[in-house]
């Protein structure tokens, strides 16, 4: 009688066109592709990689080919247009063409900010995408969302430089937003991170990698998002954004050579051996890795 009911409860899931097949190996690896049904309704399985067609792994390859080289070009057009509003310096002399630089130094401060924050960002994001090997539709989500933060960033430099003497309310609102954008940047890159792992986009993925872009979301998150009350209080609270970062990323490298040298890795650290499902070894991180911040 189980026997005949574990054959029903299969053949149920069949005629709703779902089932499941463990890939080889640690975790799930595979991909959701359609297979036809016994009730000539389509059946979504995981199929592991290597008991792929080839022509499904060729279409999924060019998805995420097309998706990565998509993204590429958003950021390079929001990197670009920083520099176009940039004011050019004026003078005939040279101590009127310096006094015309440092007139302008707030606009050359935000490109430079809003430039290496796109960049960062952007090298988060390539260092990802190079291990995925597919995408589903919610990797294309967050990805379109992350890119919404991406092309925001010029409106958002342009708020912190806007003319006039705003009163510290209307300060804190335009610089609060240019921090809340990172912030939600910062945090669109973790949970696609842990997408990807977590459902076996990126099979290969190292586990120290992993972890160094989810340590540095957080720091990123950490610093803009304490900036946004404080500047209610202050309109210098932009400090945070490089000083909590910097020092979080010391303490932690600090605390961790002082953690080796009492006794070996803690739970953020690289070990070595065989993990179970939801862990990491040293090397590759699987589908069922988690990230820790």
């Amino acid at each position: 009688m189980p026997g005949a009911a574990r054959r029903l409860g299969a053949r149920g899931r069949a005629r709703r066109g779902w089932g499941w097949t463990p890939g080889a190996g640690r975790g799930w690896r595979g991909v959701l592709i359609l297979l036809p049904g016994r009730s000539g309704a389509g059946d979504n399985r995981r199929v592991p990689d290597d008991e792929m067609p080839d022509a499904e792994m060729e279409a999924e390859s060019r998805a995420t080919d097309r998706l990565t080289l998509f993204s590429d070009a958003v950021v390079a057009i929001a990197i670009t247009l920083l520099a176009i509003d940039l004011p050019v310096p004026e003078g005939g002399t040279v101590p009127v063409f310096w006094e015309s630089v440092r007139h302008n130094g707030g606009h050359y401060a935000a490109f430079l900010i809003s430039f290496f924050a796109i960049a960062a960002a952007w090298r988060d994001h390539h260092d990802i995408f190079k291990y995925v090997r597919r995408v589903d539709s919610r990797l294309r989500t967050l990805n379109t969302l992350w890119l919404l933060m991406i092309v925001l960033n010029p409106f958002a430099t342009k708020l912190l430089t806007a003319p006039g003497h705003p009163d510290l309310d209307t300060h804190a609102l335009r610089f609060g937003f240019y921090a809340l954008l990172q912030v939600l940047e910062s945090a669109t890159v973790f949970v696609m991170l842990a997408h990807i792992l977590s459902h076996g986009l990126a099979p290969r993925t190292p586990r120290t990698m992993s972890i160094d872009i989810a340590r540095q979301s957080f720091n990123l998150i950490l610093g803009f998002g304490l900036s946004i009350p404080l500047f209610f209080v202050t309109t210098n609270a932009w400090i945070l954004w490089i000083v909590v970062p910097l020092v979080v990323s010391r303490w932690r490298h600090i605390h961790r050579r002082r953690r080796n040298r009492e006794g070996g890795p803690g739970p953020g650290d690289t070990g070595h051996g065989h993990t179970g499902h939801g862990d990491t070894g040293h090397g590759d991180t699987g589908p069922g890795g988690s990230v820790h911040g």
